[in-house]
């Protein structure tokens, strides 16, 4: 009887017993793909240009808003004088509520007790009742508010406006003439 043959297959450190007579195949391990250096260099590169022109375009994609414009003004000898500049400006409002509709917004003013006006925003119009260009003024009023029992809250915002219309909101503010207020601040 013949003994039973161990060998070495090929380059590999694997050990194979072969009986005799027998004829199988040993089964090949897979060889497992390698990523060259160069081909992830390549890879990495090319994603951060994709991405790189992607951003470039969407900023492109996007038209930009500005805040500050300028339109000459013309005197009757056609000089150029003045240019009227409009400018953001941060104003605190007291606010009393919010509705979708006009006529609910007036319901609630003519409800109030204490002076109140309707400011159209968008979709929406606010029970406002004043305006002010520094929060420690606009805290007060809103303490004086709530104080005679009605809800009122500061909200924040800015408006852009121009020279003469900034000193006709700041004239309104310190008089408390809100339907000019807010016919102002309304879009």
């Amino acid at each position: 009887m013949d003994e039973p043959d161990w060998g070495r297959r090929g380059d590999s450190d694997v050990l194979v017993w072969h009986l005799p007579g027998e004829e199988t195949a040993v089964p090949v391990p897979k060889k497992q793909p390698t990523l060259k250096a160069a081909a992830g260099v390549l890879i990495i590169i090319s994603a951060l240009i994709t991405g790189s022109v992607f951003g470039l375009l969407m900023m492109n994609a996007v038209p930009e808003r500005t805040a500050t414009k300028a339109a000459p003004v013309l005197n009757s000898s056609t000089e150029q004088t003045a240019a009227s500049v409009e400018k953001t400006v941060p104003l605190f409002v007291v606010q009393g509520g919010i509705f979708s509709t006009k006529e609910a917004a007036a319901t609630a003013v003519s409800s109030a007790e204490e002076p109140a006006a309707v400011m159209q925003s968008e979709d929406q119009y606010s029970m406002i009742y004043g305006a002010f260009f520094t929060k420690a003024e606009a805290d007060e009023a809103e303490r004086n508010i709530e104080s005679t029992g009605s809800a009122a809250y500061v909200k924040e915002t800015s408006a852009i406006l121009s020279l003469e219309q900034e000193e006709e909101l700041k004239k309104a503010a310190e008089t408390n003439r809100l339907d000019e207020i807010a016919s102002l601040l309304s879009p």
